[in-house]
């Protein structure tokens, strides 16, 4: 029995690729932002802490250079966390554009697959009418062998 060709796989092999090109992008940044989002908590996690720990030191006598050690410390970790939150900025960019060439590679992708689906089914269609059509010879042809097999 004869088999379907499609004559644009070649072109549909090629969009699922760039499909799955463009969803392994748009996962690798949506990683680095979940990364981001955990460091800015950790960071959040680690001044409140610290202000805790000094809250308690203030206590009784002051030690004047854990003051200044955790102004420092405390200084460090806001100036990370701002460099996180600029990053993040400029990552939700770069995830909106990659969410849009996936959606534009998936619509692609369906398009031709919508496609495929239309040919194969002309395609069987005309099988079913060709193997139809064969078996109606192969009924003319015995009949007409009967009926001159009977007139003999």
């Amino acid at each position: 029995m004869a088999q379907f060709i499609f004559r644009y796989q070649t072109l549909l092999d090629h969009r699922r690729t760039l499909e799955d090109q463009a969803q392994r992008e748009l996962a690798k940044l949506l990683r680095t932002q979940a990364i981001l989002h955990d460091q800015l908590r950790l960071q959040q996690q680690t001044i409140r802490d610290s202000k805790r720990d000094l809250a308690d030191s203030l206590l009784g006598k002051v030690d004047l250079s854990a003051v200044g050690q955790f102004a420092r410390y405390s200084g460090a970790v806001a100036d990370r966390a701002r460099q996180v939150v600029a990053h993040l900025a400029k990552l939700e960019k770069s995830i909106e554009e990659s969410r849009k060439l996936l959606l534009d590679a998936t619509r692609k992708r369906k398009a031709l697959e919508l496609l495929h689906d239309k040919h194969e089914a002309a395609w069987r269609r005309q099988q079913e009418q060709r193997e139809l059509a064969e078996l109606d010879d192969l009924t003319t042809q015995r009949y007409a062998r009967l009926a001159m097999g009977v007139t003999e």
